[in-house]
C-alpha cells in the first residue's frame, strides 16, 4: 500500500508543483483524492497505470482541484475500448451540482458519476469501492460546497486510516467526528504559514495555515501530518517554517509533501 503525492501547489501550477491530486494505492487498485491539471503526465511520471484507478474523489469545484478529471477520462475510457478492458470502470464522486453541470457526454457504462449529498455528510454515509472506504465531512471554504475525505484502506487483516482535508478549515461536526474514527494521518492544505500577516491572508481567503493543520492532527490525536497545497509565494527556504511552526503543536511526524513524493503505507505504525 502506497500513498503517492502527484501534485502539491496552489491555485495555480508552478514550475516546481502541479496542482492537488493524491493517489492512494493497495496492492491491486487505486484511489484518487482531487484531479487538478497535469494529474495524467505525474501518473505517468510515478509509473501509474491509470486503469488502476477506481475512484475518483473531487473535494470541491473549485478548478485547481478538478480540472484535470475530462483528459483522465478520456484516456481511461480508451484504453478501455481499445483494449478490450471490460472488467475496468471508473466512479466520479463530488459535490452536488458537478455531474449535472458539467458534460454528461463523458459519463457512461464505463465512467459513472455520483454527487454527495450534503445531509449525509459528517459520516452519515460510507461508500465502499473495491478495498476502500470513504464519507465526506464538511469543509469550511467560504461559500463554496467543501468537504475533507475520511478514507479507510483495507488489505487482508490492516487498516489505514487518513483525512484529507481538500481546502479550508475543519470545524467543530468534523473535528467531533475525526476524534471519534481516529485517523492515523492528516493531509492537509497549508496555503499559508502561520504568522500574522499571513494568518489574516487565510483568513480572508477561507484557507487554513500551518497551525490549524497541526491543531487537528493534535486535537485528533493523529501520528502524522503532512502538509501540502503549498503556495507559489512561499520559496525553499521557507519550507522550514512550515515544518518547526507546526512541530510547535503538533508532537507526532510532520513532514511537506512534494510532487512525487511518496509514503510507503505498509511500514506505518498506526
Amino acid at each position: 500500500m502506497k500513498l503517492v503525492f502527484l501534485g502539491t501547489g496552489a491555485t495555480a501550477p508552478s514550475r516546481d508543483r502541479f496542482l492537488p491530486g493524491i493517489l492512494l494505492c493497495s496492492v491491486k487498485e487505486c484511489m484518487l483524492l482531487d484531479c487538478g491539471e497535469g494529474t495524467q503526465i505525474q501518473l505517468l511520471k510515478a509509473g501509474i497505470d491509470l486503469v488502476k484507478i477506481r475512484c475518483v474523489v473531487i473535494t470541491h469545484l473549485h478548478g485547481d482541484h478538478f480540472y484535470g478529471i475530462y483528459p483522465l477520462i478520456d484516456s481511461f475510457v480508451m484504453r478501455v475500448k481499445t483494449q478490450g478492458l471490460r472488467d475496468k470502470s471508473l466512479a466520479i464522486y463530488a459535490p452536488r451540482g458537478f455531474c449535472s453541470t458539467f458534460n454528461s457526454a463523458y459519463f457512461s457504462d464505463i465512467v459513472k458519476c455520483f454527487e454527495f449529498s450534503k445531509s449525509s455528510s459528517t459520516g452519515n454515509e460510507f461508500v465502499e469501492v473495491g478495498e476502500f472506504k470513504f464519507t465526506w465531512l464538511p469543509m469550511s471554504h467560504g461559500d463554496v460546497e467543501a468537504y475533507g475525505i475520511f478514507v479507510v484502506i483495507k488489505n487482508r487483516d490492516r487498516e489505514i486510516k487518513l483525512f484529507y482535508s481538500g481546502d479550508g478549515v475543519c470545524r467543530d461536526e468534523c473535528v467531533e467526528f475525526l476524534k471519534t474514527v481516529k485517523p492515523c494521518i492528516i493531509i492537509h492544505e497549508s496555503s499559508f504559514l502561520d504568522y500574522k500577516d499571513d494568518a489574516k491572508k487565510a483568513m480572508e481567503r477561507f484557507h487554513a495555515t500551518t497551525a490549524e493543520a497541526a491543531n487537528l492532527a493534535k486535537n485528533v490525536n493523529a501520528k502524522i501530518l503532512v502538509l501540502t497545497h503549498i503556495s507559489s509565494r512561499y520559496r525553499d527556504d521557507d519550507l522550514k517554517d512550515f515544518i518547526s511552526r507546526a512541530k510547535r503543536i503538533f508532537n507526532g511526524d510532520v513532514y511537506i509533501a512534494s510532487d512525487l513524493s511518496l509514503i510507503q503505507l505498509d511500514r506505518v505504525l498506526c
